[in-house]
C-alpha cells in the first residue's frame, strides 16, 4: 500500500509492520517482520517493477523479533547492508539476548517465537542519534528498548517503530508499559518526536496516521494522565 509517493507499507506481514521507501536510485526497507516474512517484501518490490537487488539498506527501528526476524534472510536475498542503533546492535548480533517483556505481550512474543527461528546477524552499519541514512534523519528514542530509533524526513514522515503505536482507525496511541524497558523514558521519547513536524506517522503496530500527524500526536500527549 502506497502511503506517500515512494513510501509503502508491506501488508500481510506476521509481527510488526514493515515499510519500503523507494527512490529512483535505491530502495530502503524499514523493519522486516517476523522470521519468514522476506518473501512478502520481495513480492512487493517486484510489483513495483523493481529488483530486490536495488535494496541498499535495511534499517531496524529496534532488535525485537517481530521487527528484525527476517533481516538475515533479506540481506541474503538482496545483498543490502543491515543498520541498527548501537544500543540494540548486540541484541541483533546475538551477543545479548533479545529483549524479554512481561504480561500478555511477553506471552504473545514467546508464543510466536516457538514457531520462528531467529537468525542473529551482525549489522553493517551501527547508527547513532543524528546520523542520516538514505535521506532520513535518525532520532534515538529509547524506552521501548535501549536502541530504539525513529527515521524522520522533515515535514513528511516519521517511521516510529514501537516508540509510538496507533489504533485501527489511524490514531496515535501511547507506548505499552508491558512492552517497554523503561516506560518513563518511553514517554519522554514520544514528547521528543512530538516536537517535530510531519504529515504521516508510520508505527510498528497499527494503521498509518495520515494527515497532520504531528498535531494528532501532540493532541494525544495533551490527554495523557
Amino acid at each position: 500500500m502506497e502511503i506517500l509517493p515512494g513510501i509503502h507499507m508491506v501488508e500481510g506481514l506476521r509481527g510488526a509492520n514493515g515499510y519500503i521507501a523507494a527512490s529512483e536510485d535505491s530502495i530502503l526497507i524499514i523493519d522486516t517482520g517476523m522470521p519468514g516474512s522476506a518473501a512478502k517484501f520481495v513480492e512487493y518490490i517486484k510489483k513495483l517493477g523493481r529488483n530486490p537487488s536495488e535494496v541498499k539498506n535495511i534499517v531496524m527501528t529496534h532488535a525485537d523479533l517481530d521487527h528484525s526476524g527476517s533481516a538475515a534472510e533479506l540481506k541474503e536475498i538482496t545483498g543490502a547492508r543491515i543498520a541498527i542503533h548501537e544500543g540494540d546492535a548486540p541484541n541483533l548480533s546475538g551477543e545479548k539476548e533479545l529483549k524479554k517483556v512481561s504480561g500478555i505481550m511477553g506471552f504473545l512474543i514467546s508464543f510466536m517465537g516457538r514457531f520462528s527461528k531467529f537468525s542473529p546477524i551482525k549489522p553493517d552499519i551501527v547508527l547513532k542519534d543524528g546520523d542520516q541514512i538514505d535521506g532520513f534523519n535518525i532520532i534515538h528514542t529509547p524506552g521501548h528498548s535501549v536502541g530504539s530509533i525513529c527515521l524522520y524526513q522533515p515535514g513528511q514522515v516519521v517511521f516510529a517503530g514501537d516508540a509510538i503505536l496507533s489504533d485501527n482507525k489511524g490514531n496515535p496511541t501511547p507506548p505499552w508499559k508491558a512492552a517497554s524497558l523503561d516506560i518513563v523514558q518511553a514517554r519522554e521519547s514520544v514528547k521528543k518526536i512530538a516536537q517535530l513536524e510531519f504529515e504521516v506517522l508510520l508505527t510498528g503496530h497499527g494503521k498509518p496516521v495520515v494527515g497532520d500527524a504531528s498535531t494528532k500526536l501532540r493532541t494525544m500527549i495533551a490527554k495523557w494522565p
